[in-house]
């Protein structure tokens, strides 16, 4: 429950611009990966990030790569349910470097999943990693078949919920 707080509280200075408050939580979460043994390569590209925009362009550039080795390892061992979040992922570091091209590729890889939860179609419309292409015609496309995909769950969640008297 604590590391879920943290996570919430650091993703959240982060998403509000207050990137010193978030890089303070970021080096933390850091820190106990690191003392603990764990791995958890999901979010270097968020450190990167945070790091970036608190001025440290080097550190940032190894959580960036940390996060793509990882991102194209995941790919590579072809495991279905952290593909498509590699992919995501994939996109993000691209759109923050400016590389349009990959960043729209990898986004329509991570758009052929057949259903959207919540998360996913909200995050991607805050997600600071694709300010650079957040107007870019191709990028809004795969916005809405997001958000469509997400109604589309929700509403078959909603009708089997009432299917089976639970709602």
């Amino acid at each position: 429950l604590r590391r879920q707080r943290q996570m919430c509280i650091r993703d959240s200075y982060m998403l509000l611009g207050q990137y010193r408050e978030s890089l303070k939580y970021y080096k933390k979460y850091v820190e106990r990966l690191e003392a603990s043994g764990d791995i958890d390569l999901r979010n270097m590209q968020r450190v990167g990030y945070v790091y970036w925009q608190n001025g440290y362009k080097e550190e940032a550039e190894y959580y960036f790569n940390k996060q793509l080795e990882y991102c194209y390892r995941v790919i590579e061992l072809g495991r279905y349910g952290q593909n498509f979040n590699a992919f995501y992922d994939l996109a993000g570091i691209y759109a923050f470097r400016g590389e349009r091209d990959k960043a729209i590729e990898n986004l329509k890889k991570f758009n052929q999943r057949k259903w959207m939860d919540f998360f996913m179609a909200r995050l991607i419309k805050q997600d600071p990693l694709f300010n650079s292409i957040r107007n870019d015609p191709e990028f809004l496309e795969i916005v809405r078949d997001i958000e469509r995909k997400y109604q589309s769950e929700h509403e078959r969640v909603r009708k089997w919920l009432e299917e089976n008297n639970m709602l």
